[in-house]
């Protein structure tokens, strides 16, 4: 009937996607595997029931773009690798192509242009609108996000590869760190943390062990995807941290995203983590005072504590750090070997002197050379 809301649009209207959302929500906690997760409830108060609803939103939201055959990328990493520090850049950079002035403070939050799948809504917008298209921050292993997204697990082995179906508009961009770096920072995160806290009274050395899984599983999700045909960009947080201006250049041109050097080496001036503790101090405190996320008692230095390499000698015991390393080696090597053949990040075959550099820096994490220039990217 004329100037009726249409089924499709009631149905997108906030309270019902909101709606839908709790149902799907109260549906998952009915299910008797996650009866266990009561305690957790009755310990950290509502947050992670808002964080539920807010994942099933979101994933709806990506799903039903991923049927209209818009492009969605993702920024995945295992906890503590660099992604926050990512979406930071890439918001600057994107609010510089839309001829916005960026200062480390964003006038629009990193967060509404990169959501992290778990707290921030996802709106629907304007399809026809010109925009780089959604990108998600997640740390879920790929199995799992492919298994949110289709919803069901898909066979190993059944043909089709990750690149098929729904993701073959989807691009990820995987960041990996030096796993004992990466579980030493996310000891002190969980230390930092009141809900997380009890987590942590093993000790640092068997935190970082027992959580040693989850990177391998972590990692080796993404590996075996880019083996399948997935669009995996894998990038070394230590070589990000090295050299900024050059791979975060690469990433951009490989993402497709417009830009030039200037706005390139603007976005990480404005990022660098001393100035982003200070606005993320501020930010953080403000955020604390909301009542659905008071129980958290988040800390305003949680998210960039250091941000170095290889400081875990000084906290883990050697045996620790070697057990961690003969486990992981394997997958990093697989990792690091994906980085050195990605033409995305040389454009050109890597001559012998360049290819040794960046060796070097993903897998040694030593002072070396710097690396040669790269063609200046301008607006494509």
């Amino acid at each position: 009937m004329t100037g009726q809301p249409s089924e499709q649009a009631k149905s997108r209207a906030p309270g019902n996607r909101a709606f839908g959302s709790v149902g799907s929500a109260l549906r998952f906690f009915m299910n008797p595997r996650n009866v266990q997760e009561i305690p957790r409830l009755l310990h950290e108060g509502p947050a992670p029931i808002v964080r539920l609803v807010i994942q099933m939103h979101n994933t709806r939201e990506i799903r039903r773009r991923l049927r209209l055959g818009r492009p969605v990328s993702f920024v995945s990493s295992f906890p503590r690798s660099g992604n926050t520090w990512v979406r930071y850049l890439l918001a600057d950079v994107i609010l510089q192509g839309q001829g916005i002035e960026t200062s480390t403070e964003l006038p629009v939050q990193h967060n509404k242009i990169v959501p992290d799948i778990y707290c921030n809504w996802i709106s629907p917008r304007n399809e026809t609108a010109p925009d780089p298209g959604l990108f998600v921050k997640t740390h879920q292993v790929f199995d799992e996000l492919e298994e949110g997204l289709w919803g069901a697990p898909r066979a190993r082995g059944s043909g089709g590869g990750a690149g098929a179906g729904m993701f073959h508009n989807c691009k990820f961009i995987y960041l990996y760190r030096s796993p004992d770096d990466a579980l030493v920072s996310l000891y002190h995160y969980f230390a930092r943390q009141k809900h997380l806290k009890a987590k942590t009274a093993c000790g640092i050395d068997a935190f970082c062990l027992g959580r040693l899984g989850d990177w391998e599983n972590n990692i080796s999700s993404y590996l075996r995807a880019a083996d399948e045909g997935a669009a995996v960009l894998f990038v070394p947080y230590e070589l990000l941290l090295q050299y900024p201006v050059e791979i975060l250049s690469n990433l951009l041109h490989w993402l497709g995203l417009r830009h030039d050097p200037l706005e390139v080496q603007r976005a990480v001036s404005n990022m660098e983590f001393n100035k982003l503790q200070a606005v993320e101090a501020r930010n953080l405190i403000k955020e604390e005072a909301h009542p659905l996320f008071a129980s958290w008692k988040i800390d305003p230095f949680a998210y960039f504590r250091l941000g170095g390499k290889g400081s875990v000698q000084a906290e883990l015991r050697a045996s620790t750090v070697e057990q961690i390393q003969e486990r992981t080696a394997g997958l990093v090597t697989r990792a690091n070997s994906r980085v050195l053949g990605q033409q995305s990040l040389q454009r050109n075959p890597a001559p012998s002197e360049t290819r040794q550099i960046r060796w070097q820096a993903a897998m040694q994490s030593k002072p070396s050379k710097g690396l040669p220039s790269v063609p200046s990217l301008h607006r494509t």
